[in-house]
C-alpha cells in the first residue's frame, strides 16, 4: 500500500511540475484568448483547416498553436493511435522524440506517458525551476524550446506583466517574438507603443536554449550586442526525475526578456 501510495504521489507531483513549467507558454496564450478571442485550447481543424483528417478528430486537441495532446479515455487502456496532422515533424514533449506529420501513430500508454508533442516551426517558453507555487516563480530564469521545422526555422512568443494588476491596460507589459532562422535567434519587440505610460521590466533571463532538429555538431553560439561566445553541448530536455533524454542545448546565454537581441549558431 505504501508503495502503492509513494507511486501516485511521484506521478502527481511530475504532473505538476510540467504544468507549472509551461505556465510562461499558458499565459501567453491567454493573453492571446483575451484581445482575439481564439480559445487557448483548440480542435486540431483549428489549426489544420486544409487536413480533412482532423475534421472528425474530437479525441486529441491543440493547446495554442504549438502543442498537441492526445486524451486518454478508456481505463486499463495500453496503447492508442495519435493523428499528428500537418506535413512537418512533431517533437515528442517529454523527449524530444520526432514523429512524422499527416500519420497515425500506434503509442504505448501509461500513468505517467499520455501523448503530447511540439509542433515543429514552434518556440515555446518554459519556466524549468521546481517550485511549490507560481508567485516563487516570478524571478526565475527562462527556458526556450525551439522546435525545427523542415526549414531550419521557427517561431514563438512571449507574453509577460505582473500577473495582479491591471497596469497592463496602460503599457505595462512585455511582450516578445522569438524568431529562429538562417542559424540565428532573434528577440523582437512586439508591444505597441500607443498603449499607456506605465512599464513593466524584469531582471529575467533565458538561463537555457533546447533546439530540436539542429546538427549536434554545433558547439558554439555568438551572442549579439557583445559578441559574446557561449558553449552549446547535449543538455536534458527534461528535467524530470530519471530523464536521459537529450538535445543540443545553448547554455546560459543569460540574455533578458526585455531586451532586443541576436544569438547565431557558429
Amino acid at each position: 500500500m505504501v508503495i502503492w501510495v509513494e507511486r501516485r504521489t511521484a506521478l502527481m507531483r511530475e504532473a505538476i511540475h510540467m504544468r507549472y513549467s509551461l505556465l510562461p507558454y499558458y499565459y501567453t496564450l491567454f493573453q492571446e484568448a483575451s484581445v482575439t478571442g481564439v480559445p487557448v485550447m483548440r480542435p486540431l481543424w483549428l489549426e489544420f483547416p486544409d487536413d480533412k483528417e482532423t475534421y472528425n478528430n474530437g479525441e486529441a486537441f491543440m493547446v495554442g498553436p504549438s502543442i498537441l495532446a492526445q486524451g486518454i479515455y478508456e481505463e486499463g487502456q495500453k496503447s492508442v493511435s495519435v493523428y499528428l496532422p500537418g506535413t512537418e515533424l512533431w517533437y515528442d514533449l517529454r523527449n524530444g522524440s520526432p514523429y512524422k506529420g499527416s500519420v497515425s501513430h500506434k503509442l504505448q500508454v501509461s500513468e505517467d506517458s499520455i501523448p503530447s508533442f511540439q509542433r515543429s516551426g514552434t518556440i515555446v517558453p518554459r519556466k524549468d525551476r521546481f517550485r511549490r507555487s507560481s508567485t516563487q516563480m516570478v524571478n526565475d530564469p527562462y527556458t526556450l524550446v525551439i522546435a525545427l521545422n523542415s526549414s531550419g526555422s521557427a517561431e514563438g512568443e512571449l507574453y509577460v506583466d505582473d500577473g495582479k494588476s491591471y497596469d497592463y491596460q496602460q503599457g505595462a507589459f512585455i511582450h516578445r517574438r522569438f524568431v529562429f532562422a538562417d542559424n540565428k535567434l532573434t528577440s523582437i519587440n512586439i508591444a505597441p507603443d500607443s498603449l499607456g505610460k506605465k512599464v513593466y521590466s524584469t531582471e529575467c533571463v533565458i538561463e537555457r536554449i533546447i533546439v530540436l532538429g539542429l546538427s549536434s555538431g554545433a558547439k558554439k553560439a555568438i551572442i549579439e550586442p557583445g559578441n559574446q561566445e557561449v558553449e552549446i553541448d547535449l543538455g536534458p530536455i527534461s528535467l524530470r526525475s530519471g530523464s536521459k533524454s537529450v538535445a543540443p542545448t545553448v547554455r546560459r546565454p543569460n540574455v533578458r526578456v526585455v531586451d532586443d537581441w541576436t544569438i547565431r549558431i557558429a
